[in-house]
């Protein structure tokens, strides 16, 4: 529920929010140059700044340059000394990162996912995960301020479930239950695609515009979708399933959500390897089959782009018609929300240009001209790393905040 405007804990959660901002976006800056910034009173300054120093949060870095009288204390965003951990939570492989509060990545680890083995057992290769990373050597001095993961997935915010996840073919699982218990900081989590986009508004290419998209086109499609700054939700946290708009009525092609024609179903990763077995299978001759070493089932949407790269027809038709789709369903989305920017990240963003070619071509093509005049439509920031920076943001956002900092 929002708190009324009024209510004095929302304005001094404001109040909050505005200092510890003003802190980490200067080098150093003194209390008595915030409450002239911020407008804020001297004693609401220091009372605030002294529970962001009992926090870790911001640091006293010396003393400044005196305009009469006393010189001023500096204070500094603690960015080195404080730690989030990140988990993108994929199909093939758990990738977890240690960070500092700047987004370096400190320590970084990698394991098999094994989703056929059901829920229980990926939470406890999770929790391993995020325990190897804690105990990591380069961890020895920071303060964890909490665990963000991004997850494929309907994600019901008002239960804080995944409802339903084609992908891992989960319906009702509690991952922060999974790992309460076996972890005493905070666990965010949220549908990977949004992630990527918190992560690009907190370092990427959202930082300088307020209204953008962020597509992930891996093994699902999905649409992170930023509004005057803030992502977009649903009244139960859902919004953005973009690979479920329908854009074949009459396709064959069932989609993994049951409907047929998702542009799920025509232009992800899984769709293109998918679409080149079958061609393969039907006796189509391509470089695809030197790739897979003759094993058809072991394509992949990455041989199908390489493939694609030396002039293999059977591959290039196959990759392209995929991103002719998914132009399609971005020029709708354009349409709707005339974005600056469009952010196109995931596993099958990383063929390149063979893809971004395509799909601008189309989406010019395809959107009204006034609307798509100047849109941008470029690679996510962090490239195969942007969900897993994003979970970073997902706790940072949380921090400043202030949601679990300050008291």
């Amino acid at each position: 529920m929002t708190e009324p405007i009024g209510n004095p804990h929302y304005i001094n959660q404001m109040n909050k929010i505005k200092i510890v901002t003003l802190i980490r976006n200067t080098e150093s800056i003194s209390r008595a140059d915030i409450a002239r910034e911020s407008g804020l009173s001297a004693p609401t300054v220091s009372r605030i700044v002294d529970g962001l120093i009992d926090k870790g949060i911001v640091q006293e870095i010396g003393k400044g340059n005196s305009h009469g009288g006393r010189r001023p204390k500096l204070l500094k965003f603690s960015a080195a000394d404080n730690g989030i951990i990140g988990i993108d939570l994929g199909t093939t492989n758990i990738y977890g990162v240690l960070t500092d509060f700047d987004a370096n990545i400190i320590a970084e680890i990698r394991r098999p996912t094994r989703v056929e083995e059901g829920f229980p057992k990926v939470m406890e290769r999770t929790s391993e995960v995020i325990e190897a990373l804690m105990s990591s050597p380069e961890n020895s001095t920071r303060m964890i301020h909490g665990i963000g993961m991004a997850v494929a997935g309907l994600i019901n915010r008002r239960r804080n479930i995944v409802e339903f996840s084609p992908d891992f073919h989960w319906h009702n699982v509690d991952v922060v239950g999974a790992l309460a218990g076996k972890h005493d900081i905070p666990v965010i989590f949220d549908n990977v695609t949004r992630v990527m986009a918190i992560g690009e508004k907190w370092y990427g290419i959202g930082k300088t515009c307020s209204d953008f998209i962020c597509v992930n086109v891996g093994y699902g499609i999905g649409a992170g979708i930023v509004v005057d700054g803030q992502p977009m939700y649903g009244p139960f946290g859902m919004a953005g399933e973009f690979g479920h708009i329908t854009l074949a009525k009459d396709s064959t092609i069932q989609c993994e959500c049951g409907n047929y024609g998702c542009l799920e179903a025509l232009a992800s990763g899984h769709a293109i390897a998918k679409a080149a077995q079958v061609e393969l299978n039907s006796g189509g001759k391509s470089l695809l089959r030197d790739l897979c070493n003759g094993q058809v089932g072991l394509i992949t949407a990455e041989m199908v782009a390489a493939a694609a790269k030396q002039g293999d027809l059977v591959a290039w038709e196959i990759f392209d018609r995929a991103m002719e789709y998914l132009g399609v369903g971005i020029a709708s989305l354009v349409n709707l929300f005339t974005p600056e920017v469009v952010i196109i990240g995931g596993g099958v963003s990383q063929a390149g240009e063979i893809l971004f070619d395509r799909v601008r071509r189309t989406v010019l093509a395809r959107s009204m001209n006034k609307i798509s005049e100047g849109l941008l439509i470029k690679p996510a920031t962090f490239g195969a790393k942007a969900a897993v920076m994003g979970a970073v943001s997902l706790i940072l956002k949380d921090v400043l905040s202030l949601k679990t900092a300050v008291r």
